[in-house]
């Protein structure tokens, strides 16, 4: 179905206009100067398992000489090799990592904002001033706990992660070993919770052992999980668990990345096996158990509709009953296969132009497999995901990185053709799920090219009301509402629409086949002619390619306020007006419309 029929050489026009604009040069050309935000090896390869040409200190100076997907090629020192963009701060770059959410528009010669390629990447997010990162690292315990030598590198490379989730370097923090005893573990997370604003974004990290012990709830005996202090004292799973849940009452997402394990009959004889240790531990003398009643997970699996289920995600490095790794000179091995990910070497493989939990996993495992591949001790652990698998963390790089395969071992995943439908369905996957949007059409089936098409719509929660499909054949994304004879998209909670209304209409165009219809309610205006959608009658359409796809999803997630100062602002100055006037949240539901001749 279409509002109006684009011909095929309107939509060329489009392709041809938006491959213009959005060039993806991979060769720099000239070198840039730049500066090394984290510790990090330079390698002989675009690969995070590649070979160690040099170790790198924080702040060290290198020249960029090429950019390929999430890496650069750099000298320093004499020495050429790869190091990951995250990494990187240019000084000649409009990088949006380098910036905020604004440098990724520009205002064209009529005064309007637009949507900008920014040094030809679109893969870094910009900077948020609402995303928060809390990094916990242990690899020095006291107490008799056997150390974990990797863990120095988990804080570097966690910090990366973070900045790869658009979380500015300022609203970063960083606790290291003797700072996490018990005491400090709970300060730690008090100050997240203070610091968080409602509908801001989070990210957890912790690197360290973990262990299991019996507890008891005030009930009944159960076996706990937990992770294990500097002061060799147990931060317990059902305190974690309320922790976790008071932020996320708040937050309007929440990643929680845990590098330690809780495996089932993992005693310290497992602790070190060449250069990998296991990160679980037991204290001399404690009883340990089995089978964990895991509260984190009981209380997600009870979760109800309308209660941000779909706001969290816990990523695991291991499965109950395994012990997941340390590799003493790279850190841990999720950790680092994570990053990697993060880094350029996932593959979209929905087409969607984002990339989610799922398919980072997918990318993640089989790296995870190759380093702990040949020692004699350890099998390979296994990521446990809990929660939204299919909350979109990162957006793909534009050009498979072609020596990752040959480095890592994993064969490329082949490019396929950008899918406006599976771009609709990260948005949707992305949503607010506190905030409930009901969109139902009036009829199961519509006659193309005779029937008219009507909608219902309600939502919980006030805010701005856009209603996005894609046809039956794909080649465009069309925004039906607002338009130019119906602008008035504003709805107050728990009302309910009908559309279209009065003057506008929809009608089946064909051909036979399935529409989707997104609605997006969201609580700040969302700025959909940044993209340079054309006109269509009333309406406004985009052709269907990987930028536009990444675009919509941006627009969609981002409120048109972002480019204004106050929306900058941080600390004691983010007050709750400023939360309000700028939030990025919304809601969202997603219909399937049948066409038949």
């Amino acid at each position: 179905m279409h509002s109006k029929r684009i011909s095929s050489y309107l939509w060329g026009c489009l392709w041809g206009c938006l491959c213009g604009l959005f060039a993806w040069p991979v060769m720099a050309s000239a070198s840039s100067p730049a500066t090394l935000i984290r510790a990090q090896p330079l390698l002989a390869a675009p690969d995070g398992l590649a070979t160690e040409v040099a170790p790198l200190a924080a702040d060290a100076r290198v020249d960029v000489l090429e950019r390929r997907g999430g890496w650069s090629r750099v000298r320093a020192d004499g020495k050429e090799g790869w190091l990951r963009v995250l990494a990187l701060r240019e000084a000649r770059s409009a990088l949006p990592a380098a910036g905020n959410v604004a440098e990724l528009f520009r205002a064209d010669a009529g005064g309007n904002q637009r949507i900008v390629a920014v040094a030809g990447f679109r893969g870094l997010p910009p900077p948020r001033p609402s995303a928060h990162a809390l990094i916990l690292t242990i690899g020095a315990y006291a107490g008799g706990v056997p150390p974990l030598p990797g863990v120095a590198h988990d804080a570097d490379s966690a910090a990366l992660m973070a900045r790869a989730l658009g979380v500015p370097d300022a609203n970063t923090t960083v606790l290291r070993d003797a700072a996490l005893d018990l005491a400090g573990m709970r300060a730690a997370l008090d100050g997240l919770e203070s610091r968080v604003m409602p509908n801001d974004e989070v990210f957890l990290y912790y690197s360290g052992h973990g262990t299991r012990l019996n507890a008891f709830d005030g009930r009944a005996a159960r076996c706990a999980e937990a992770l294990v202090t500097a002061d060799a004292q147990a931060l317990m799973d059902d305190e974690l668990q309320d922790r976790l849940q008071r932020i996320a009452a708040k937050a309007r997402r929440l990643v929680v990345f845990l590098d330690a394990c809780h495996a089932g009959g993992a005693t310290t004889r497992t602790v070190a096996s060449g250069n990998l240790s296991g990160k679980f531990w037991a204290k001399s003398g404690a009883e340990t158990c089995e089978r964990p009643s895991n509260v984190l997970v009981r209380g997600l699996r009870e979760a109800q509709p309308g209660e941000g289920k779909l706001n969290f995600i816990h990523i695991a490095a291991a499965r109950d009953d395994e012990v997941a790794l340390d590799d003493g000179g790279r850190g841990g091995l999720a950790t680092l296969a994570w990053l990697d990910c993060l880094s350029g070497a996932a593959r979209d493989r929905d087409a969607s132009s984002g990339l989610s939990v799922a398919e980072l996993a997918a990318c993640a495992q089989p790296r995870i497999e190759r380093q702990a591949a040949g020692n004699s001790r350890f099998g390979a652990h296994h990521l446990a995901l809990t929660g939204n698998t299919g909350m979109v963390l990162a957006t793909p790089e534009p050009d498979p990185i072609a020596t990752s395969a040959g480095t890592s071992g994993i064969p490329p995943v082949p490019v396929v053709a950008p899918s406006a439908v599976a771009a609709l369905k990260d948005i949707h996957a992305n949503r607010d799920d506190r905030r409930v949007v009901r969109l139902s059409a009036d009829k199961p089936a519509y006659k193309a090219g005779q029937d008219r098409v009507r909608f219902s719509l309600s939502s919980s929660h006030e805010g701005y009301v856009y209603l996005l499909m894609v046809g039956s054949d794909g080649k465009s994304f069309d925004l039906l509402f607002p338009n130019r004879k119906d602008d008035r998209n504003h709805i107050l909670a728990g009302e309910t629409w009908q559309l279209p209304r009065p003057g506008w209409g929809i009608r089946a165009g064909g051909p036979a086949g399935r529409d989707h219809l997104l609605a997006v309610v969201s609580d700040t205006p969302r700025d959909f002619a940044a993209l340079g959608m054309k006109p269509a009658g009333p309406f406004s359409v985009l052709a269907t390619s990987a930028m536009s796809a990444r675009d919509i999803q941006f627009v969609s997630a981002t409120s048109a306020h972002a480019v204004e100062p106050d929306c900058g602002k941080t600390g004691a100055k983010r007050n709750l007006e400023v939360v309000a006037a700028c939030s990025d949240a919304y809601g969202a539901d997603l219909i399937t419309l049948e066409e038949v001749e």
